[in-house]
Parts: C-alpha cells; sequence; structure tokens
C-alpha cells in the first residue's frame, strides 16, 4: 500500500523484516520514536519480486508449502493412468483452493475459533450434531 510498517521485533514479523519499509521496536519507547520517524519519511518504492511477495497468493503458496498440501502423492502418480492423474490433479488443485480459503478466512479474521456450519461446509470440516453444540 505504499506506507510505513512499524511493528515489534518478534520472530513473528521476521518475514515482513525484510522489506525496505518495515521499522521494528523493542518496547514502547521505541514504538514511539519508530513511528515518529516514520511519519516523517518517504516509503521506499518496492520491487516487483517484493510486491509479489506480500500478496495474497504469495501467501498462500507459502502456506500450501508449509502445510505439504502443495505435493501430490508422487508414488501412486508414477503408477497410474493418465486418465487418473488428471483426476489427482484436479483433487490437487481442489485442495489448494481449499487451502486459499481456510488462509482466506484466517486472514480476514472470518474464521472463530467455532466456525459456523456454512464455514464448515465450505471447508469440508464434519459439522457436529446437536448435543455437542454448545448451548446459548
Amino acid at each position: 500500500m505504499g506506507k510505513i510498517v512499524v511493528c515489534a521485533n518478534h520472530p513473528s514479523n521476521d518475514f515482513f523484516k525484510q522489506f525496505p519499509n518495515c521499522r521494528t521496536y523493542e518496547d514502547g519507547k521505541g514504538f514511539v520514536e519508530a513511528t515518529r520517524k516514520a511519519l516523517t519519511e518517504e516509503p521506499a518504492p518496492l520491487t516487483d519480486a517484493q510486491r509479489h511477495k506480500l500478496s495474497w497468493e504469495s501467501a498462500t503458496e507459502r502456506f500450501l508449502e508449509a502445510s505439504e498440501l502443495d505435493q501430490a502423492p508422487l508414488k501412486r502418480l508414477e503408477k497410474t493412468s493418465s486418465k487418473l492423474f488428471m483426476s489427482t490433479s484436479m483433487n490437487l488443485g481442489r485442495r489448494m483452493e481449499d487451502a486459499s480459503a481456510l488462509a482466506h478466512y484466517m486472514g480476514t479474521g472470518f474464521l472463530s475459533l467455532q466456525p459456523d456450519e456454512d464455514q464448515r461446509k465450505e471447508l469440508g470440516l464434519p459439522i457436529p450434531s446437536e448435543k455437542h453444540r454448545s448451548r446459548g
């Protein structure tokens, strides 16, 4: 978005430290200093590669790689016909779509600790029976 980001110097923010517009702080005083400085600076333009790393597409790719959902079962694919290979490829595409939807829900805050019935259906999660649902 062409802005300078101020975030805590914490391992959860390591990804963002690679970008030229990221400013980190250690404590409350450091936060104030980094914020004041950021307000006076002009953000550096990002390269196409840097913009891609910040995209939903790249975030989904990293998620799939970390969860190993991007890897098809190679042993089965070597012994299958081309028709079954196409079916397996389509299933991998569906898993990637499901993972992307999950990443989207998590990233936008729509996935709560207890997803509702529609979210469970969309993500292929089991729907709890009536006696397991919380009463409220």
